[in-house]
């Protein structure tokens, strides 16, 4: 099955899709002050053989198609609508550990342990290019323009790549040895990067500052996440602590305690909401202002390893250790409603 090619229709449909689908798991709805909305639940299932394991997602801007990555080698891609797999994105030979959109959506960027990142048009899901990376890459993410690709990984390098031609822009020397994830502000002016020894960095992007180093954990960083006006960047990792930075000063912000030892993913639902998920199984969105968790979103039972939040239709997607990826309506407060059986798609 190929994308839709009206935008438009697919645009209406997740409209409906969004209105109807906006439900609490029954096995939340038990748990005292605890709130969860389970929308639809993949599991993503290669033919012939186990689930696999869902290490990266990400969104299209238009919120219609969702990619995921993991360890059978493999990029899916969903229909957000109906929930059913358009293409199996064959190339890479090793555990698949990154996925990214560009900000047009004509272009997904995949990487891994393969030491490979592959360009992908998003709409036939052929491969554009392909490039070699000296050392298994863990994270990737483009510029607000789509111009720059960053990649980083299994060493204390992080590269920037030119999207369109593939030429290695400028290259820089991570904190440590061992940098599992790296973001990119919204407003396009830092580039931040974290890893085994709790450091992040952070690079200007404009002009010609030089870098900062903040110790945001004794332990190893495994998320950031940039504010929407990126005035503030989230780090977590092996700790139980969850930390705002302001990227004006650098001063602590805010410190939010997890309750669980490890927080793998992080990301912006807004200007006061964030999302973390991690060893505990669960989707932890946080109202900012009170400090406190707003909703437990229940239904993984594996680790979370990846979160990506689509603004326009308040869908979070998110993938786990547990071989599903799920799309949760965070724009809504539905009624308490048995919810549907979860949806096998081979």
């Amino acid at each position: 099955m190929g994308i839709p090619s009206s935008r438009q229709a697919r645009a209406a449909g997740l409209a409906w899709f969004v209105a109807l689908s906006a439900w609490i798991s029954p096995a939340a709805a038990q748990v005292a002050d605890v709130q969860a909305m389970e929308v639809i639940d993949v599991r993503l299932l290669h033919q012939g053989g186990p689930p696999a394991v869902v290490s990266s997602v990400a969104i299209s801007p238009d919120g219609l198609v969702l990619a995921t990555g993991g360890d059978d080698h493999l990029v899916r891609l969903w229909n957000v609508v109906d929930g059913k797999l358009m293409h199996a994105l064959r190339f890479h030979t090793d555990w698949v550990r990154a996925a990214a959109f560009d900000p047009a959506g004509e272009r997904l960027a995949s990487a891994g342990e393969d030491r490979k990142i592959v360009l992908w048009d998003a709409s036939s899901g052929r491969p554009i290019r392909t490039l070699a990376s000296p050392e298994a890459v863990y994270s990737l993410a483009f510029s607000p323009d789509g111009l720059l690709l960053a990649a980083a990984g299994f060493s204390d390098k992080l590269r920037l790549y030119n999207s369109h031609s593939g030429v290695l822009v400028r290259e820089f020397e991570c904190p440590c040895s061992d940098t599992r994830v790296l973001a990119v502000s919204p407003d396009g002016r830092l580039l931040a990067a974290g890893g085994r020894n709790g450091q992040v960095r952070i690079w200007p992007l404009t002009g010609e500052s030089p870098p900062r180093t903040i110790q945001a954990d004794r332990r190893r960083i495994r998320a950031l996440a940039f504010a929407p006006d990126s005035s503030r960047l989230a780090t977590a990792g092996d700790g139980d602590k969850i930390r705002l930075w302001d990227t004006v000063t650098w001063d602590v912000a805010a410190t939010l305690t997890s309750g669980h030892g490890r927080t793998l993913s992080l990301v912006f639902c807004g200007p006061d909401r964030l999302a973390s998920g991690g060893s505990n199984n669960l989707i932890e969105v946080w109202d900012l202002a009170a400090g406190a968790v707003e909703l437990r979103l229940v239904g993984h039972v594996g680790t979370v390893t990846s979160l990506v939040f689509h603004a326009q239709s308040s869908l979070l997607a998110s993938g786990s250790f547990d071989t599903t990826a799920r799309l949760w309506n965070l724009g809504t407060t539905p009624p308490v409603r048995q919810a549907a059986e979860p949806r096998l798609i081979r």
